[in-house]
């Protein structure tokens, strides 16, 4: 009979301070947004694919925290990564009261809109809406918030330039 494999902790809330010594790019949003967090998990995908060819793979890590403690479920968040090829990205989901301890310490608004109605192309549609914060926090391998961009736009080639420098420092 082999020896019993060591005991694995896994930690009740997520902490920032597990990823010390990478550099962070952590986003904040829901996986049935429909359009700004798709808009900036896109530009997030395009930033890791230049750093792991530019050889930088493993030095650091993305983080997309919940804003959606209701629906965002664990189930849900694994085929949302599978589906969108995002499986390196850690993504943060939980009950509300853990999630408010984050967006608290991030600096991040978020306020739950329910179901609303939107036209679109001339279609009637019911969206679920949560008015958050957008943004992109680059946090250094000692846990300092470096820098933070406010736009569902994000500019690829300067955060892939900035988190070289990070990685390198």
């Amino acid at each position: 009979i082999p020896a019993p494999l060591p005991q694995i902790k896994i930690p009740k809330e997520f902490l920032f301070s597990n990823y010390r010594g990478k550099v962070l790019l952590v986003s904040y949003g829901y996986t049935s947004c429909p359009h700004v967090c798709p808009t900036i998990l896109a530009h997030l995908k395009q930033i890791e694919e230049k750093l792991n060819k530019e050889g930088f793979k493993g030095q650091y890590k993305i983080i997309f925290i919940s804003v959606d403690p209701k629906n965002d479920t664990l189930e849900k968040v694994r085929n949302f990564k599978k589906d969108r090829k995002l499986e390196s990205f850690v993504f943060v989901v939980g009950d509300e009261s853990r999630l408010k301890k984050i967006w608290k310490k991030m600096n991040v608004f978020v306020e739950d809109k329910g179901f609303m109605t939107m036209k679109h192309n001339g279609k009637t549609m019911k969206h679920r809406m949560i008015n958050h914060t957008s943004k992109l926090t680059i946090i250094d391998k000692k846990g300092n918030i470096r820098e933070e961009f406010y736009s569902m736009y994000l500019p690829v080639n300067q955060i892939v330039e900035d988190v070289i420098k990070l990685i390198k420092e």
